[in-house]
């Protein structure tokens, strides 16, 4: 991308950060609709009623009084809830920024209905869209005629000007061939801002329509990067969800903020907490439909931790002294539904009950058998720790002081590994054997020069963790010789922009970098030789004060170190099987391009 192009984009994508980064509280209203999505997620749940108005009510002013700034009202169908203008107006009365529902669109085909939700003050309106025309909308949708009116009910909000008008289209066999036509009749139509959801395996869409919505992604390609490229074009928004990343090699920008695996998560966390608290099994999980859902590498990551958790499989604890628990608000009482509804079970498994051979998976991984549906015993950290005999304690905090505090509550290991922000006092604090309160200092990780040549320069024997990165690269790149303590660590961000602006350009960098130091977290073909592979690690930031597991903690640790994608192309790399790949988010800001897969014949 020239200079001209690049700026603008880096623009985009930056808004585009800070808008997936809001607070959001989405309030579902009913549990009734006036379509009949072939895709939709939680038909199950649709009984034609409606929320109970205080519950409603309560859950709009929790969401704002624990920060969220974003209000986001959905259904079923929000805009057929009686009180529909009364909870903007709520809303607006309780500070939101913004209030934005998501809707079919059909009552805004009235005009008076209209202007009383952006009187009452509605911002932003989300029409979901699914074809070009009334033959391929109607057709996903279930109803005869809803084109026409949603079509009218968009351009009455176009027409008025006051709200941000938006599109969202759930991509499935029906109309992916047409995604580009979506985008250019509805372009036409004054619309600057697209978001392509990928159909999920959840409600309907698996129970009547798995043999018929999804599709080979590969296939179907040439499709997709028609539509994708619209993304480039000037004033022109467009976001994907739920798209597996590998997938969008030439687009990796525009894969999903991981951030947002906090909404998804919300809107199941009753069905989490059934699987964490007492044992009770994902109704959806399956071979043949994970493969299909964009939540399957955040599931099976969660698999292998609870199972971490119930065998004490961990040799390494790493305790965060400034962890902070996630603010939990909002939630989708469907969900409550969902995990009640026995029906959808049973039915939703007969549906699951073919199963692929592990090759034909999407994502390739090898799944650990699921736990028996047994309640969970979870015990307090240190009892855990003792029980695992885990023999290292990672501390990460802000500076040495904080190592008294664990090492007091979890004694047991024998070895400490150091993260801190400033390794002020640490030379004095050292014992005369190297020992650093009574235990064996294995490693200190570092992210500036100043404190790696401090550290490196004691007389010491713990190694001196570099992280990779624009403040470290130069210095590293001129050592000459290098320290016998020294070793290299791939840090993760929590931002694509972050990234953006840290990391180093890793092939360019391990082609100067020859010597032949530890390194984490650097694929194989990078590298140029596989990476050290650390020790089995229970990250305590997942648990509470209990020693329970917890679906938002985990989820933001996921997010934040955990989420590792790979190319398609890496599927015949002879380090395949042992590389977890790349950070999502330095893969949204570098590419899949810097892998480069290794083969027998290369």
């Amino acid at each position: 991308m020239d200079g001209s192009k690049a700026a603008p984009r880096a623009a985009t994508i930056a808004a585009h950060e800070e808008a997936a980064h809001e607070k959001r509280n989405w309030v579902r209203l009913t549990y009734r609709c006036n379509d009949r999505c072939v895709f939709c997620l939680d038909a199950h749940t649709h009984d034609g009623s409606d929320r109970e108005r205080e519950a409603i009510k309560a859950q709009i002013l929790d969401g704002r009084a624990k920060g969220a700034t974003r209000l986001i009202l959905s259904g079923g169908e929000p805009t057929i809830h009686p009180d529909y203008v009364a909870f903007i107006r709520l809303g607006r009365a309780a500070g939101y920024a913004k209030i934005q529902t998501v809707t079919n669109g059909r009552m805004f085909a009235y005009p008076e209905f209209l202007r009383r939700c952006l009187d009452a003050g509605l911002s932003e309106i989300t029409f979901s869209i699914h074809g070009s025309n009334p033959r391929i909308h109607d057709a996903l949708v279930g109803t005869r005629g809803a084109f026409e009116q949603e079509l009218q009910g968009l351009r009455n909000a176009l027409a008025d000007g006051r709200p941000i008008v938006n599109i969202d289209v759930c991509v499935s066999r029906g109309n992916v061939k047409d995604l580009p036509g979506i985008l250019e009749r509805f372009t036409a139509e004054g619309v600057r801002e697209f978001d392509l959801l990928h159909v999920i395996p959840f409600g309907r869409a698996y129970t009547e329509g798995k043999e018929t919505l999804f599709y080979d992604l590969e296939a179907m390609r040439p499709y997709l990067l028609e539509a994708f490229a619209w993304s480039r074009k000037p004033d022109m928004h467009v976001w994907l969800n739920r798209f597996p990343p590998q997938h969008l090699e030439g687009f990796e920008d525009l894969i999903q903020d991981p951030y947002k695996l906090g909404d998804e998560v919300r809107g199941r966390k009753e069905e989490y907490a059934l699987l964490l608290d007492e044992g009770v099994p994902l109704d959806c999980r399956s071979p043949d439909r994970c493969r299909h859902c964009y939540l399957e590498p955040l599931c099976d990551t969660l698999d292998e931790v609870r199972q971490r958790l119930a065998t004490r499989g961990f040799r390494r604890v790493r305790v965060d002294t400034s962890a902070e628990a996630p603010v939990v608000y909002g939630g989708d009482p469907a969900s409550k539904k969902r995990s009640e509804s026995r029906n959808q079970v049973e039915a939703e498994a007969a549906a699951a009950a073919v199963v692929l051979p592990r090759e034909e998976s999407a994502a390739g991984r090898k799944r650990l058998p699921l736990l028996r549906p047994t309640r969970p015993v979870y015990r307090p950290l240190p009892e855990l720790v003792e029980a695992a005999g885990a023999h290292t304690l990672w501390v990460v905090g802000p500076e040495l002081a904080a190592v008294d505090e664990v090492v007091e509550r979890l004694p047991g290991p024998s070895r400490l590994e150091l993260q801190l922000r400033d390794y002020a006092g640490l030379a004095a604090a050292l014992e005369g054997d190297g020992r650093l309160r009574g235990r064996e200092l294995v490693a200190c990780r570092v992210a500036e020069v100043a404190t790696a040549e401090a550290l490196l320069e004691l007389d010491a024997s713990f190694e001196v963790r570099v992280e990779l990165s624009t403040a470290t690269e130069a210095w590293l790149r001129a050592l000459d010789p290098v320290p016998a303590r020294l070793a290299l660590v791939q840090p993760t961000h929590e931002r694509l922009t972050e990234s953006a602006e840290r990391d180093v350009d890793l092939p360019a960098f391990f082609a100067a970098f020859r010597h032949p130091v530890p390194v984490e977290g650097v694929p194989a073909c990078i590298l140029g030789r596989p990476p050290r592979v650390p020790p089995p690690t229970l990250d305590a930031a997942m648990l509470d004060d209990d020693g329970r597991l917890e679906i938002f903690r985990y989820a933001r640790r996921y997010v934040l170190d955990r989420f590792m994608t790979k190319s398609l192309r890496c599927k015949p790399c002879i380090h395949d099987s042992s590389c977890e790949g790349l950070h999502i988010n330095h893969v949204r800001a570098h590419g899949y391009g810097v892998v480069r897969p290794v083969t027998e014949a290369t």
